[in-house]
């Protein structure tokens, strides 16, 4: 939120006449700075009835004074430093309690005058979903009624303005009551008994004001940070639950960047990859190997790794038989390990899931493994088709040697156990996730060093040593330099440095995820670069839909073939350029 805050721009600021320097200089970036932000706090106090327009007049002078006055401040419309201070430290003004008495009056005139503590507990839900707009005194007034009246209707229930047993239940649920814009029947797609059911998804749009002067936000009441009152508020439905959008900035992106199962109805599917020497049910789909006979190949899982400087050394990059990396918040990674005929009963430090996420799990059928994840953010990956497995289970544990949130672990037999219980096993067969073969190196290029930048603060280098690629990194959070091993660590504290044979960058566009999360597309084509054996080639990916696994072809549209081996999988924004040293 504060670098929300930071961010913002307001059109329209306070002259320098009635805003000080020492208020400008300490708090340069503080909303209180805005006209429309200061008559905000004024109204919100009891000191402004003028309407919300950035004009700083008469009125809004007349109302700055009156809070000075009762307040104890000199007494001249101008934000000095202790005004200043005043505003921004709000929980300390005191509040003009008869213009707030004369507003609440409107509700309270034909109101029930009895108490009820049904109707207060009501009135904090209401005015916490923006429908309730008076003063919070447990009466039943007109005030109240309409407000139980709009909630009941979002809430497809009769609209009665009577608090019964259903409006009590729907109240309990907050904004999860409310229904849906658009419902439609389709298959579970999580639900091995493939149960028709009806799936909830669309956008409320009825709080939706245009005719409001749009500001990046305001401060309510409590002094908190309220974005965008254009969208008070946006939601997203999918299965039941909500996500929220706050601006039109975060709208336009949520229906421009939103892949699920009935979006990707739009894209034209390229369908399986290409492969050479390779069997369903015999060589892995994760990596093309053959498989063991006592492999433990049921179904798919990918097991979120922390990548912060206090989760390395990480327990699971050397024994998954891929792994994915994808960028997170700050400018830093995070792994997905993915398991398929291998496992591990140590597997840490998990951590919450992002956007990306199911994007590289779709096509595999696989089961997505995190502590959690932003609000909201579940069912959108669930809406893609890749069910989540979270902490609040018995497969998980936390050791003793790290503090959280940076010593959750797992076992991955258990897991996969748990996922096939849960109904999650899609396919016997999961297809390919890149076109497996037998290219010849021959044709490629010298590639024995690349250097992956993820943002400013985070890159990696891999370096052929004869028999793997090795990693190293760069993370500014550590101020460290270039160079330093990427290592992994067992249970029994043997450890050594990453190193896999195959390295894959997918040179990805960023986007930013309506939850605020920096996030790429895996949908669409770009660069791709294969590193294996001290080779590489510079060709490119496409993929129609998640359901699609990773085609990787030429200038002219032809297949190339990934060596089999273990692969690392580098998701790179492409506002950023791999470097060779070959």
């Amino acid at each position: 939120m504060n670098n929300l805050i930071a961010g913002l721009i307001f059109s329209i600021f306070i002259s320098p006449s009635n805003l000080s320097d020492t208020c400008k200089n300490y708090y340069p970036e503080h909303p209180v700075r805005s006209n429309i932000m200061l008559q905000v706090v004024l109204k919100s106090y009891g000191y402004y009835e003028g309407k919300i327009d950035g004009i700083f007049g008469n009125v809004s002078k007349k109302a700055l004074i009156s809070l000075q006055k009762l307040n104890n401040l000199d007494a001249d419309g101008k934000i000095g430093p202790q005004t200043c201070s005043l505003l921004l430290n709000k929980r300390t003004i005191v509040k003009n309690s008869l213009l707030l008495t004369s507003n609440a009056s409107i509700d309270s005139e034909n109101s029930d005058n009895t108490y009820s503590q049904e109707i207060y507990d009501a009135q904090i839900i209401l005015k916490d979903l923006g429908l309730y707009l008076s003063t919070i005194d447990g009466l039943n007034g007109p005030g109240t009624k309409n407000a139980v009246r709009e909630f009941q209707t979002k809430a497809g229930l009769v609209s009665d303005g009577v608090i019964g047993n259903k409006t009590k239940e729907a109240l309990s649920k907050g904004e999860d009551s409310y229904v849906n814009i658009i419902e439609s029947t389709q298959q579970n797609t999580v639900s091995s008994q493939q149960n028709s059911e009806t799936v909830i998804y669309g956008l409320d749009l009825r709080n939706y004001d245009p005719s409001k002067p749009c500001v990046e936000g305001y401060v309510d009441t409590q002094g908190i940070w309220v974005p965008d009152p254009c969208f008070k508020p946006v939601f997203v439905y999918r299965f039941g639950k909500t996500a929220q959008v706050n601006s039109q900035k975060e709208l336009d992106a949520y229906l421009a960047e939103r892949w699920s199962l009935e979006k990707e109805k739009t894209f034209v599917t390229i369908g399986r990859v290409k492969t050479q020497n390779f069997t369903d049910g015999i060589n892995s789909p994760v990596n093309g190997l053959i498989m063991p006979n006592d492999a433990n190949n049921k179904i798919v899982i990918g097991i979120k790794n922390d990548n912060n400087v206090r989760a390395r050394p990480q327990s699971g990059p050397q024994n998954a038989d891929a792994v994915f990396e994808v960028l997170v918040e700050g400018g830093m990674t995070r792994l997905i390990n993915i398991f398929y005929e291998s496992d591990t009963t140590y597997h840490g430090p998990i951590r919450s899931a992002r956007p990306t996420d199911p994007t590289v799990l779709r096509p595999l059928d696989g089961v997505l493994v995190a502590s959690g994840a932003t609000g909201g953010l579940i069912p959108e990956i669930i809406d893609i088709g890749v069910p989540v497995i979270t902490d609040r289970r018995p497969e998980f544990f936390r050791i003793s040697s790290r503090k959280a949130p940076h010593n959750l672990y797992a076992d991955t037999y258990k897991l996969k156990n748990l996922a096939i219980s849960k109904g999650y096993k899609k396919s016997n067969n999961p297809q390919p996730l890149f076109p497996w073969g037998n290219p010849n190196l021959n044709n490629w290029s010298n590639g024995r060093n690349i250097t992956l930048k993820f943002s400013s603060q985070t890159s990696t280098t891999w370096t052929w040593n004869g028999s793997n690629y090795v990693r190293t990194y760069f993370d500014a959070y550590k101020g460290s330099s270039s160079g330093i091993p990427h290592n992994w660590i067992n249970q029994n504290n043997s450890s050594g440095q990453i190193a896999f044979p195959t390295v894959i960058a997918l040179i990805c566009e960023p986007y930013m995820h309506p939850l605020q999360l920096p996030s790429v597309k895996t949908v669409g084509e770009g660069r791709a670069i294969i590193m294996h054996a001290g080779k590489m080639i510079d060709v490119n990916w496409k993929r129609g839909s998640n359901l699609d696994p990773f085609h990787i072809v030429d200038s002219n549209g032809n297949t190339v073939f990934i060596p089999k081996g273990k692969p690392w999988i580098s998701l790179v924004p492409s506002t950023f350029s791999p470097s060779f040293n070959n």
